[in-house]
């Protein structure tokens, strides 16, 4: 709960210093806060956000990722790769740990109607790259969104987070449709 209070603490001292990304999704049973900043003049961006399941804990995490465009045209793919810190706190006792997990994004807006893109991330930290009780964590997401205004997009997505522990059971953090927004300023 400490480095949730320190986390939010540091998204709201950040946002009005000049904010890239805000981006909040959420379902019946948890839901997603994700704030990313580039740094300036470079490719490199950090990101930090908190997944809270009511029932399973939650996942605190903090990534440097390389973004940029993956082709060429109008209408371009975007990407990005990178590495994350996950927190991996669930609600059971022995099931905390830090893990790094390895992945990156891509998103692609339709050429012909651009107000339309599709967009899918995956993480994957294995057992070598995690501290504490924490074995793996796996963390996929698929959206398709639609362009409201210029720098705000309203989505629908599927998300799947998971850890697995060494003495305690596997926590799903996620598991199933979101709805969201994603802001841009």
């Amino acid at each position: 709960m400490r480095g949730l209070l320190i986390l939010l603490g540091a998204l709201l001292w950040a946002a009005p210093a000049a904010a890239s990304e805000l981006d909040l999704s959420f379902n019946g049973d948890a839901f997603r806060l994700r704030f990313a900043r580039p740094f300036e003049g470079s490719q490199l961006a950090w990101d930090a956000g908190w997944l809270h399941h009511a029932d399973n804990g939650d996942a605190l995490h903090g990534g440097l990722y390389l973004s940029g465009l993956a082709s060429e045209g109008g209408n371009p793919l975007q990407g990005g790769l990178g590495i994350r810190g996950v927190f991996a706190n669930g609600d059971l006792d022995d099931q905390d740990g830090l893990i790094f997990a390895l992945g990156g994004f891509l998103r692609y807006t339709l050429p012909r109607y651009n107000r339309f893109s599709i967009a899918g991330s995956a993480y994957y930290g294995p057992q070598v790259l995690g501290i504490g009780e924490v074995e793996k964590l796996e963390d996929y997401e698929l959206r398709a969104a639609y362009n409201l205004l210029r720098n705000a997009d309203a989505y629908i997505g599927v998300r799947y987070v998971k850890a697995e522990y060494d003495q305690a059971p596997r926590a799903y953090f996620d598991t199933g449709l979101h709805v969201g927004v994603n802001l841009r300023f």
